[in-house]
């Protein structure tokens, strides 16, 4: 196996992981990472929806491009764009919303380094 490949699988794990939580118990989720419940059902029903269902179905298609050799280019580019798109997002929130708490530094983070990854793999795969 590729690193490139476990880079993809990786990812993709996390966001069918981290879906599937937010599917099942979607107020103890919004507690654990924002330290807040939101008070209405729709805002639950949202939040399995989104949070939820479509990052299930992003990790899928992560698996799915995973899968073959001829889509693992791809699938870098999905995660670095994935990733860089929710760094800047959760830059700007840091930006406009003020004091974040530890855990949203820690997906920054961890965000940062897949994007870097992401890029050196792309790099070195060149433009095939």
């Amino acid at each position: 196996m590729t690193f490139s490949r476990l880079l993809v699988q990786l990812t993709a794990l996390v966001f069918v992981a981290y879906g599937l939580a937010f599917a099942i118990a979607p107020a103890f989720m919004a507690e654990f990472s924002t330290a807040a419940v939101p008070q209405s059902a729709s805002a639950l029903i949202d939040m399995r929806a989104t949070y939820g269902g479509m990052s299930v179905a992003v990790g899928l298609i992560l698996f799915l491009l995973a899968s073959h050799a001829n889509t693992i280019r791809v699938g870098l580019q999905a995660v670095l764009l994935l990733m860089l798109g929710m760094a800047v997002g959760r830059m700007l929130g840091m930006a406009l919303d003020g004091a974040a708490n530890t855990l949203m530094f820690v997906y920054l983070a961890l965000e940062l380094v897949a994007v870097a990854l992401a890029g050196v793999l792309l790099s070195r795969e060149g433009a095939g």
